[in-house]
């Protein structure tokens, strides 16, 4: 990842970042074919940037943008970070005063923790010892730290998911929106055209990552405490109550999530424009 990218920037704002730079200022499209970001995306983006005051937007007909300086926009994003940790910290917090009370009544019969970086061999094989057991549903939510890290990170468990998973296991896969940037367009492509025990649904509101099977297994996603695209390990528990409880909060996410293919399509239908 990028020291943008650290600090808080996409793939995407951080290629119209630069090309701004280079630039002076400039219009949508001359944003658009400088930093390779398609017409679809660009004023998602352009006004993204706006909004954190990294670009400033300058009413012209047509409108023209430019970037902030690199140090000032360096400060900005910064400052944006430390806010973001506050604001995890308080709900992490908040998280471990409530958690203690709910699980002490029912202790997981049995639980272990890995040390589990992405795309390490580690990860790699307790994935397929996990999917390989499944005999009737995965429900597998990714959120992060795989939303804040590069694709190359964790490509090394994305065909391991389906190799291991048998074709009658009905799979259900909640990916976090953030991750379609960071992902090769062919990438993307090829997981719309999943098997069709596999349904994939794309969302902004999911924090955490952890995967459900077959209503008794959970695993859980430590994120890494000082790097947001990386993972720390994961913890492997059995117990029928909180997978419940998991699949609640899972069912709910669900519903009110897009699927992917309708996100590809729509963005599809943006690059091309008005017929």
């Amino acid at each position: 990842m990028s020291d943008l990218g650290e600090l808080g920037l996409s793939s995407y704002e951080e290629k119209v970042y630069r090309a701004l730079l280079s630039l002076g200022s400039a219009t949508a499209d001359a944003a658009s074919e400088a930093s390779g970001v398609p017409m679809g995306r660009i004023y998602d983006v352009l006004n993204g940037l706006d909004a954190r005051d990294i670009v400033r937007s300058q009413s012209t007909d047509p409108t023209t943008y430019a970037a902030v300086d690199p140090e000032t926009a360096a400060e900005r994003l910064l400052a944006e970070r430390r806010r973001e940790l506050d604001t995890r910290a308080e709900r992490y917090e908040e998280i471990a005063a409530g958690i203690g009370p709910e699980l002490a009544a029912t202790m997981p019969a049995e639980s272990r923790f890995w040390a589990a970086p992405l795309g390490s061999d580690t990860a790699v094989s307790l994935e397929r010892d996990l999917f390989a057991a499944a005999d009737g549903t995965v429900r597998s939510a990714m959120s992060y730290p795989y939303a804040a890290a590069p694709w190359e990170r964790y490509e090394p468990e994305v065909d391991p998911f389906y190799d291991a998973l048998e074709p009658d296991v009905e799979v259900q896969l909640l990916g976090h929106a953030a991750m379609l940037d960071a992902a090769p367009p062919e990438v993307v492509a090829e997981t719309v055209d999943s098997p069709s025990n596999v349904s994939l649904r794309v969302t902004t509101d999911l924090e955490a990552t952890f995967d459900v099977v077959d209503g008794d297994e959970v695993c859980f996603h430590v994120p890494h405490p000082l790097d947001s695209g990386e993972r720390l390990g994961v913890i492997h528990v059995r117990d029928g109550s909180m997978a419940g409880r998991l699949t609640e909060v899972f069912d709910r996410a669900w519903a009110e999530a897009e699927p992917l293919s309708t996100v590809v399509e729509s963005e599809v239908r943006a690059e091309r424009g008005p017929r």
